[in-house]
């Protein structure tokens, strides 16, 4: 007689007000060893899972994948079979083909991403992991809580824009493209989106969107074409973490070089919070709430890679853009912080407030590089020495998804370890005008 293990998948959402539920389970048994039958629940009749829902499974111990499986109908009986043994089983709901990228079954690791495609938009996806051992002849009964991992930006407006401006859009910071098998957030990603003129100086999201981020210390970006081409960028560095499984409404009033208000609320939050910050030219380094760096699009020549701008080094630059090239700044100096009896987020907080407090001839905005940067760092290190660049370590600190991690020379990447020493090498990004 063979083994009946029971899936439920239940959906948590922040609109959750009821509880309802419908098992699905196939009256005909599996002649094999063990099998897992599938049951779907939500808690609400309105929030119901996203589908397709994909299941990974791989084996708890080696890690080696076991197979995959798409429950497409929340209405159809799902079963499969197994062998006994411990497992991993993770669940991403929401994905398609239509919309995101695969692993190949044959390559698919714990760690493997399904990747937006270009030009697309984020769904409703919903993730969750559970651990499973099938070790005797019983009922096993095993509960999937699968938690929403996006935010939905459910309306932005802006408000009182001049009749000068051609084109408004917008980007939240700490964005990525990919969802990992295991669940986390991968590819660092920056996704404009174009409001729409509503006339009478009013600008607005078209449609909701989906959104993956990280919620800690987000900002928005708002890029505001004039009619002869002139490109001015504002950034307001939010005061309060932005939660995933929320709606977000954001409104924002401009008032030419004074500032601009909104706020900013989601679904479960206990009210409106009012938010100011700077949104015009006339902007001045002691404003309490939010100082905008290096947004402004620079009138001068564009600085060319493995030379020198205002007594820094020019990293990389990114002719990519429509309207201005960005270039990465390189500080000439290293750092070094010292991690006695700190834990690892006490050591990034450490760095971030140094780095705020950094600037070069009122160049401002400086931070760790991200994985790519810091390899720029070591793979150019013969052409910065030539111009007089004090490239010392064979190892730097770098920022993965709000990880510290270290770089090594020799190309190893391994989690944040002080025996090969805590020294980082901060980068900025500044934009000139083509």
């Amino acid at each position: 007689m063979g083994t009946k293990t029971k899936i439920a998948l239940l959906c948590m959402t922040s609109w959750a007000l009821g509880a309802c539920e419908k098992e699905l389970v196939s009256d005909e048994p599996i002649d094999t060893e063990s099998s897992v039958s599938v049951i779907t629940r939500s808690i609400n009749e309105e929030e119901t899972i996203s589908l397709p829902v994909d299941l990974y499974v791989f084996n708890y111990e080696s890690k080696e994948f076991i197979r995959h499986e798409r429950i497409t109908d929340k209405e159809a009986p799902f079963s499969f079979s197994l062998p006994k043994g411990n497992y991993s089983v993770y669940a991403i709901g929401g994905a398609n083909e239509d919309l995101y990228i695969f692993p190949k079954d044959e390559e698919v690791t714990e760690e493997s991403e399904i990747v937006l495609k270009k030009e697309k938009e984020h769904a409703d996806l919903m993730t969750t992991h559970k651990n499973i051992e099938l070790s005797e002849e019983k009922n096993y009964e095993l509960t999937l809580n699968m938690e929403r991992q996006v935010v939905e930006l459910s309306d932005v407006t802006i408000q009182d824009i001049p009749d000068d401006i051609s084109s408004v859009s917008f980007y939240l910071s700490s964005c990525f493209r990919a969802i990992k098998i295991n669940g986390e957030l991968s590819t660092d990603s920056i996704q404009y989106h174009k409001l729409i003129n509503e006339g009478e100086g009013v600008w607005r999201l078209p449609h909701p969107v989906m959104t993956l981020l990280n919620p800690d210390s987000v900002s928005i970006h708002i890029s505001m074409t004039k009619d002869n081409g002139t490109v001015k960028e504002y950034t307001y560095q939010c005061t309060e973490d932005l939660i995933k499984n929320h709606q977000i409404f954001i409104t924002a009033t401009y008032q030419e070089n004074v500032n601009i208000t909104g706020s900013i609320t989601g679904s479960s939050w206990t009210g409106t919070k009012d938010i100011t910050f700077i949104f015009g030219d006339n902007i001045t380094k002691n404003n309490e709430i939010v100082i905008p760096n290096n947004e402004t699009i620079i009138n001068e020549t564009t600085p060319n890679p493995r030379t020198s701008y205002k007594d820094c080094y020019v990293l990389k630059v990114d002719y990519s853009k429509e309207d201005y090239n960005e270039v990465i700044l390189l500080h000439k100096k290293d750092f070094n912080i010292d991690p006695a009896e700190k834990t690892e987020s006490e050591v990034l907080n450490e760095i971030k407030d140094n780095l705020s407090q950094l600037t070069v001839n009122d160049i401002s905005g400086w931070r760790l590089p991200n994985y790519s940067e810091v390899d720029t760092i070591i793979k150019e290190h013969g052409a910065f020495k030539s111009q007089g660049a004090s490239i010392g370590s064979d190892y730097y600190l770098f920022l993965d998804n709000e990880q510290l991690k270290l770089f090594i020379s020799e190309r190893i990447l391994i989690g944040l370890t002080y025996e090969f020493g805590t020294v980082y090498r901060p980068v900025t990004i500044l934009k000139f005008k083509k």
